[in-house]
């Protein structure tokens, strides 16, 4: 355990002066594994000022003050050096900062932070905690006073204190032992192969948030103004459609006739709607309104799609433009969900639609002049994934002969002989087969599934079981995830990584819905994390091609199952062979038995 004198006395050394760069080079140049740390005046590495940076091995730490340094080349030969290992918590922050403030690339990562996001991924927050503080009481029993961040965020200039180089330097010290008690736990749950995967795609992830996204926010703005004006004469509508059956009638200063609504009451308009129009309806819900063969529920789903568009891109998302670059540079988490997906915030890319009223905001995030986007996605990976899984035979048909996978099922599912034209023929029977086969990878029950089809639970419950015996494989990989992870208390991918859970208590009154929420979870995590892990290993392969053959330009976005880069005209035709050939060489990876597919295209506007 890390002695306590330790951690409030720590022992390192304060580099102010260029003549000491030698010195820390020469200590550290034959170190297996170094900490790396830094200290900045804020969280954006176009704007904020590096103040510290920290270097060290086991035996000796350095607090370098970044400002009075000029030469860093010594320092880059040793954070660029692959034999050695570098430990790091939140690694990507660093990686980024560091890259763009002193043009030095980290590699060899091992990021403590990730480590322990996959020791207790899908653990209920209070055990899924990952911060250095929580990590150094967790495995040094120690406190690590972390009130001394924010006099960064403050800084203004002048020197460093001894109180602020000293908290710098223990951000790195406490990484080796807490390194040296993580990383066995790592191998004894078998999670060494998707940590080295994860560890290979932080410098990935943070090279495509530096480059960012560009955007024509004056195209953004009008369309906003647009959907406003919509919204309005739709609300208009609503409120002529429903004066009459008010008494209050009043005028504004300018004559025009007052609301009698508040369009987004759901009390008033559930009154309104059955109250007054005598609709009877349980609630206002899409899948009810939808249903509901009335003109002014047809005029509120209108308005509810604007309001929802408007709410959800309106201008605020070009808040976040950056002010140096005038991109938008969103924060990708590699493992934002439990299936090991990656999560974007500040922006959320990932939420802007590919299809429908929303998937014109797409067509404003372009390439500049001279520039083209690349963007590949795979084709029904997650689908690919369940067939290779559980080897069925309807499915891994469909995939080795081209056909229509839904056709195909239908076809099986209601002994309909199966034609090339079956989508034509027979779009009812095959949206049913596509709905179970959509719906059963993420996990979904009859129950789930009787409102998408607008069939009663009974009925969706025969189609439920024709599909398990029409394709029993399926049923059965499906039931055996669903058993392991009740008994095992954790599923995983392909590759090991996985998903924790609290087994179910018999005692609890909400038991069989416990027991329910794991196996639907269990069905779902080896599927679509399976398909996380070939996006992130496609990434890597990406990412290491596009430098072996010197593209200009580089990823800068990914959705699932979806990558885009942005590159020069000249190497776009390229990247785009790069970018396919490497997706299915990560798919083919992976599966043994479906092959993979994946379509792409070359364009200006982010509209695939």
């Amino acid at each position: 355990m890390q002695p306590q004198s330790k951690l409030t006395n720590p022992d390192y050394k304060l580099i102010n002066k260029q003549s000491q760069i030698k010195e820390v080079y020469e200590t550290l140049k034959n170190e297996k594994i170094i900490a790396i740390d830094t200290e900045a005046t804020g969280l954006d590495p176009f704007t904020a000022t590096l103040i510290l940076f920290q270097i060290g091995s086991k035996k000796v730490s350095y607090v370098i003050e970044a400002r009075d340094i000029k030469d860093w080349h010594l320092i880059k030969q040793l954070c660029e050096d692959e034999s050695k290992l570098k430990l790091l918590q939140n690694a990507k922050f660093d990686y980024k900062m560091i890259k763009q403030q002193l043009g030095i690339e980290l590699n060899n990562i091992y990021d403590t932070m990730i480590a322990e996001g996959l020791l207790v991924n899908g653990l209920p927050r209070s055990e899924n905690r990952r911060g250095l503080a929580f990590l150094t009481r967790k495995y040094l029993g120690s406190t690590l006073e972390k009130e001394v961040r924010k006099s960064f965020l403050r800084f203004t200039g002048g020197r460093v204190t001894q109180k602020q180089a000293e908290y710098a330097a223990l951000d790195i010290i406490v990484l080796f032992e807490i390194f040296e008690k993580q990383y066995p736990l790592v191998q004894k749950e078998g999670l060494s192969k998707v940590a080295k995967l994860e560890f290979k795609v932080v410098p990935v992830v943070g090279d495509m948030e530096l480059r960012g996204f560009n955007i024509d926010t004056e195209k953004w703005k009008k369309h906003i103004v647009t959907l406003k004006i919509n919204r309005e004469k739709v609300a208009k509508k609503l409120q002529d459609a429903a004066r009459p059956y008010y008494k209050i009638s009043s005028m504004d200063l300018f004559g025009n006739n007052t609301d009698v609504l508040n369009l987004n009451s759901q009390i008033q308009i559930m009154e309104f709607f059955n109250d007054k129009l005598g609709l009877g309806i349980p609630s206002t819900g899409v899948a009810v309104l939808e249903a509901t063969d009335h003109p002014v529920a047809k005029l509120m789903l209108e308005y509810r799609q604007y309001e929802k568009l408007i709410s959800a891109f309106g201008e605020s998302l070009l808040e976040k433009v950056n002010p140096v670059t005038k991109r938008l540079h969103p924060d990708y988490s590699q493992m934002g969900t439990a299936t090991g997906r990656f999560s974007c915030s500040n922006p959320n890319l990932q939420q802007i639609p590919a299809h429908g009223d929303g998937a014109v905001f797409r067509t404003f995030f372009e390439a500049p002049p001279g520039k083209k986007l690349v963007t590949v996605d795979y084709s029904q990976q997650e689908m690919r994934v369940l067939a290779d899984f559980s080897a069925d035979d309807t499915l891994l048909n469909s995939y080795k002969t081209g056909k229509d996978l839904h056709s195909l099922t239908a076809s099986k599912m209601f002994g309909v002989p199966y034609t090339d034209d079956f989508k034509e023929k027979h779009g009812d029977l095959r949206f049913q087969a596509k709905s179970i086969n959509f719906g059963l990878v993420y996990g979904r029950g009859a129950r789930s599934l009787a409102g998408q089809l607008g069939v009663t639970n009974e009925e969706a419950e025969k189609l439920v079981k024709k599909y398990f015996i029409e394709l029993p494989k399926i049923g059965t990989w499906l039931e055996e995830s669903a058993r392991k992870g009740i008994e095992n208390g954790y599923v995983q991918t392909l590759i090991g990584r996985k998903r924790y859970f609290i087994p179910p208590d018999p005692a609890d009154p909400n038991y069989a819905k416990q027991k329910s929420s794991v196996e639907r979870a269990s069905k779902n995590m080896p599927i679509q994390g399976t398909s996380a892990d070939m996006t992130k290993y496609a990434m890597v392969l990406i990412d290491k091609e596009y430098k072996k053959q010197g593209i200009k330009g580089g990823m800068i976005h990914t959705l699932h199952d979806e990558i885009v880069s942005e590159v020069s005209d000249q190497d776009a035709e390229k990247a785009m062979e790069i970018q396919h050939k490497k997706m299915i060489e990560a798919g083919e990876t992976f599966l043994k038995h479906c092959p993979m597919g994946a379509e792409g295209e070359i364009s200006v506007q982010w509209e695939h």
